[in-house]
C-alpha cells in the first residue's frame, strides 16, 4: 500500500514537472512581453531585463546605429592608449531621435573635452536607448557597457525613470531564467499597477511624475543608482548622475512654478561618496532658459532637449566634471 502511494506521488510529481516544463518551453517561444518601440531601430533582446535593444546597422530619422548596437562611431572594447573613456547611459533624451549626431549630448561633450584637452584623447559612448530607465540602464552597464572599460560612468536621469511598469522585475534567479515566472509576474503586476493608478486619480504628466517619486517607487531606483556607484567605485571611477528637468507642455518655468522641485531634491538626497549630481535645471535657470527655449517643439509637446540646450548641458557637465576632478 505504502509502495503504491509512493509510486503515485512520484508519478504525480513527474506529471507536474512535465506540465511546467512544457509550459516554460511554450512561453519562451509563444509569449513576448509587450511591444517594442514602434521604430525600425529596435530588436528584441535575449536579456529579459532589457527586453529590447538597438538593432546593429539600423537607421531612423537622424539615428544610425553602429555595428556594435549603439549610436555614434564604433569604439573598440580594447581602449586605445592615452584615452579617457566616458560611458553615457540614458533614454531617448540621450539617443536624441530628432537631433543630428554632432548635436547629441554625447557628441557635444566629447568635442568639448577634446577641444580643451592638452594631449589626452576623450571618447564619449552614447548608450542611450528609447524607453530605458535606471533599472534597464544598470543591466545594460553590466552586460554591455563594462566591456568597453569606461573611466567614467554618466547616468542621465529623466523624471519618469521610476516607472514601475509590469516589465521591470526584481533581479532573482527565477525571474531571470523562467519565462513562465515572468509571465505570471507580469500579469499580476500589470493588474496591480492599473488598479493603483486608477485609485491615485492620475490625470496628467505632473500627477504621474509626482506619483513615481513616492518612496514605494523611488527607493528601488535609488538602490539601482547606488549599485552603479559601487560598480564605479570598485573600478576606481566616479559616477555622475545628470538630472534632466521636465520641459513638457504645461511646465511654465524651472523656478517657483516648476512642479518637480521636490523630485529633484529627492534624487539628490541619495547618499553616496561616489556620486556627483549635476542638475541641469540650475544651469537653465542661471542662463534664463525656460521650457520653451530648451525643448525641440514645446507647443507640440515635444519635450526632448534641442541642440542648443544640449550644448549648454554639455558645457555645464564639463565644468562640473573639471571642478570635481572627475576627468583629468
Amino acid at each position: 500500500m505504502k509502495k503504491d502511494v509512493f509510486i503515485n506521488a512520484c508519478l504525480g510529481l513527474v506529471s507536474v514537472l512535465l506540465v511546467l516544463s512544457t509550459a516554460e518551453i511554450v512561453m519562451r517561444f509563444a509569449w513576448k512581453m509587450g511591444k517594442l518601440p514602434d521604430r525600425p531601430l529596435y530588436q528584441r533582446s535575449s536579456d529579459p531585463y532589457l527586453r529590447w535593444e538597438l538593432k546593429p546597422g539600423s537607421h531612423h530619422a537622424f539615428v544610425e546605429v553602429n555595428a556594435d548596437g549603439y549610436r555614434g562611431p564604433v569604439r573598440s572594447p580594447k581602449k586605445p592608449a592615452n584615452t579617457f573613456r566616458v560611458l553615457m547611459l540614458g533614454d531617448s533624451e540621450i539617443l536624441s531621435l530628432l537631433t543630428p549626431e554632432q548635436d547629441t549630448l554625447a557628441a557635444q561633450l566629447e568635442n568639448i573635452l577634446n577641444a580643451k584637452s592638452t594631449g589626452l584623447r576623450y571618447e564619449v559612448l552614447n548608450f542611450g536607448v528609447e524607453g530605458y530607465n535606471t533599472f534597464s540602464e544598470l543591466e545594460q552597464l553590466k552586460v554591455k557597457g563594462l566591456k568597453y572599460n569606461p573611466d567614467l560612468i554618466i547616468l542621465n536621469y529623466c523624471l519618469n525613470d521610476p516607472d514601475p511598469a509590469e516589465y521591470y522585475f526584481s533581479d532573482s534567479f527565477w525571474m531571470r531564467h523562467s519565462a513562465l515566472v515572468r509571465y505570471f509576474s507580469s500579469r499580476i503586476k500589470k493588474a496591480s499597477i492599473k488598479k493603483e493608478r486608477k485609485k491615485s486619480n492620475i490625470k496628467n504628466e505632473s500627477d504621474f511624475i509626482l506619483y513615481l517619486h513616492q518612496p514605494k517607487y523611488f527607493l528601488p531606483v535609488q538602490r539601482a543608482m547606488l549599485e552603479i556607484a559601487d560598480i564605479a567605485k570598485d573600478r576606481g571611477n566616479k559616477f555622475v548622475v545628470v538630472i534632466f528637468p521636465s520641459s513638457g507642455k504645461g511646465v511654465e518655468d524651472f523656478k517657483e512654478r516648476y512642479p518637480f522641485i521636490g523630485a529633484h531634491k529627492l534624487i539628490k538626497s541619495t547618499s553616496s561618496d561616489n556620486i556627483i549630481f549635476i542638475d541641469l535645471m540650475d544651469e537653465f535657470n542661471r542662463l534664463g532658459l525656460d521650457p520653451v527655449k530648451v525643448s525641440i517643439d514645446y507647443y507640440h509637446d515635444e519635450s526632448h532637449k534641442n541642440a542648443a540646450a544640449l550644448r549648454t548641458s554639455a558645457e555645464y557637465i564639463y565644468d562640473i566634471l573639471k571642478l570635481e576632478k572627475a576627468v583629468p
